[in-house]
């Protein structure tokens, strides 16, 4: 596994992109393992809720057999939630209220970003 500093950097270079805010790196037991968010919000939380709700909607999918849940999008009146599963981990997303948001460049961006991570974590 990548030093943090390196995965940390690795989250910390979507900020600002496509009205992303920051993001978060958690397993699937919703451990946080690396934040780019800013300090005011309860990253602990918000990785715990958020590998829940993957993990559900994840059941969910497969019950519908339907594959494996591997990104999700939710709309929000605070913003957009963009979850992106990579290598046994969950990279939240979290954007900017009041931004106007290009869906498929953050999509990409998540993508790529993905693939570099999972690269990092193993």
């Amino acid at each position: 596994m990548a030093a943090p500093h390196e995965i940390q950097a690795a989250l910390a270079s979507l900020n600002g992109k496509h009205g992303i805010l920051g993001c978060l790196l958690v397993n699937l037991d919703g451990g946080v393992i690396s934040s780019s968010l800013p300090q005011e919000i309860d990253v602990a939380t918000l990785g715990a809720l958020s590998a829940t709700l993957f993990s559900n909607n994840d059941i969910s999918i497969q019950r519908m057999n339907r594959g494996n849940l591997v990104q999700m999008t939710l709309l929000t009146d605070q913003g957009i939630l963009h979850f992106y599963s990579s290598g046994g981990y969950i990279i939240v997303v979290l954007t900017a209220k009041g931004q106007r948001i290009n869906l498929e460049g953050l999509i990409r961006s998540v993508e790529a970003q993905g693939t570099t991570l999972k690269g990092m974590l193993e």
